[in-house]
């Protein structure tokens, strides 16, 4: 005779129980979920809801029109002028330019002949010693004389170069403010909002030659110089 199952009541059917190899494992029911809940984020990230889209709409158009009025006041009224062609062509900064090369040409000569006959009177002393003629003491006087000398040509030296460099300072300072004058007198009349100093390689990349204005201040400056 057969065992009943203690948990088994009369009347009532047995639950069936799923086999072991048919169970799908928890990990996996999360898994699933996760990747439901993945797809309906990037659903909402992607493509919005036609409402959040009719939201939207009034902001960007805002913004476009903000962009237009701001066009339209002239916020980007810019004009340039090209150093590099503006110095060339500038009968100031020629004249400078040309008057500062002289002045270092001649101070170049200069101490190069001065080096010429310091160096002269080294090899006619190493001559004398050489050929015994002269003393020893007179030797050591003579000596003292050129270390002395060379000495005032190092000094002689940084005095022509600090000269030079501060005659550059100067001419570069007078041709800034004459320019950046005329420029403030230039810019009443035509109002730019912003007048850049382009170069090659220097800062700006790309210049439009529609905002090109070199040529109308180089014309004024030499006018102004040519007057005084």
């Amino acid at each position: 005779m057969s065992k009943e199952n203690p948990t088994q009541q009369a009347g009532e059917n047995p639950k069936p129980e799923i086999p072991k190899s048919s169970r799908i494992p928890n990990g996996t029911i999360i898994n699933v979920v996760l990747f439901l809940g993945l797809i309906v984020l990037y659903a909402l990230q992607f493509f919005p809801a036609k409402g959040t889209q009719d939201e939207l709409a009034p902001f960007q158009e805002s913004e476009m029109e903000e962009i237009t009025d701001k066009l339209a006041e002239g916020a980007f009224n810019i004009a340039f002028v090209n150093s590099d062609s503006l110095m060339a062509n500038y009968h100031l900064a020629i004249e400078m330019r040309e008057g500062f090369e002289a002045e270092q040409r001649r101070l170049e000569n200069d101490l190069e002949r001065r080096q010429r006959n310091f160096q002269a009177e080294v090899q006619s002393f190493q001559n004398e010693i050489q050929t015994g003629a002269i003393s020893m003491d007179a030797a050591q006087v003579k000596e003292q004389e050129l270390m002395q000398k060379q000495q005032e040509l190092i000094e002689l030296n940084d005095t022509y170069s600090n000269r030079l460099m501060r005659q550059e300072m100067e001419m570069n300072n007078e041709l800034y403010q004459r320019i950046t004058e005329l420029l403030e007198r230039f810019n009443e009349e035509m109002g730019y909002d912003y007048i850049l100093g382009f170069s090659p390689g220097g800062g700006i990349l790309y210049a439009h030659n529609q905002h090109d204005i070199t040529p109308e201040i180089t014309r004024r400056l030499n006018e102004e110089y040519n007057e005084n």
